[in-house]
């Protein structure tokens, strides 16, 4: 039944990707980030082992439910938490965590925050790591992030990095509440 849920969950997000592609319309629905961010966890969880990395969640229990396509916000998800845990695997001393946080944004809506101990980001590349083919890892395409930022700023949201002190990245991305229209 799990290879039949997750073939299923394949074909929804090529699904989506390729409607995204063609400029389609999304697929809102009211949307539980915390549930949301939970499902993505669950997904992660045998690279989260096999980088030896520790994950801690701080999902604050009042966060507005958000009109969003579910597979593309997973997708979001998914793509700025393998980052930070590629960039967990290249350190050698020190903590190997992920810190991710949802809370009450004034917009209102959510931001999600999520927060790694890696190398961190060098500051002069700060504004191209959202640039298509832009990529700091020797076998990336430098996609991941653009097709990010494109997917929230077409839910009305925002994503963006900062430097985690003293070491680390953080990506962090809002979501609107939205509205029963949809929007």
């Amino acid at each position: 039944m799990r290879v039949v849920a997750e073939g299923q969950r394949a074909a929804d997000i090529i699904t989506r990707i390729h409607a995204l592609a063609q400029k389609a319309p999304s697929h809102k629905d009211w949307l539980d980030i915390n549930a949301t961010i939970r499902d993505v966890l669950a997904l992660v969880r045998s690279e989260v082992h096999r980088h030896g990395v520790l994950v801690a969640t701080h999902l604050a229990e009042e966060v507005p439910l958000v009109r969003a396509d579910r597979i593309q916000i997973q997708q979001v998800l998914l793509n700025v938490l393998i980052n930070a845990l590629e960039a967990l695997s290249g350190v050698g001393d020190g903590p190997r965590e992920v810190v991710v946080r949802s809370e009450p944004d004034a917009a209102p809506g959510v931001l999600v925050t999520v927060r790694d101990s890696g190398p961190g980001l060098d500051p002069q590349s700060l504004d191209r790591l959202f640039e298509a083919f832009y990529t700091t890892k020797p076998h990336g395409l430098g996609l991941g992030l653009a097709i990010s930022r494109s997917i929230i700023a077409a839910h009305g949201g925002r994503l963006w990095a900062s430097a985690n002190v003293p070491r680390g990245a953080v990506m962090q991305f809002t979501l609107p509440r939205g509205n029963e229209e949809g929007g």
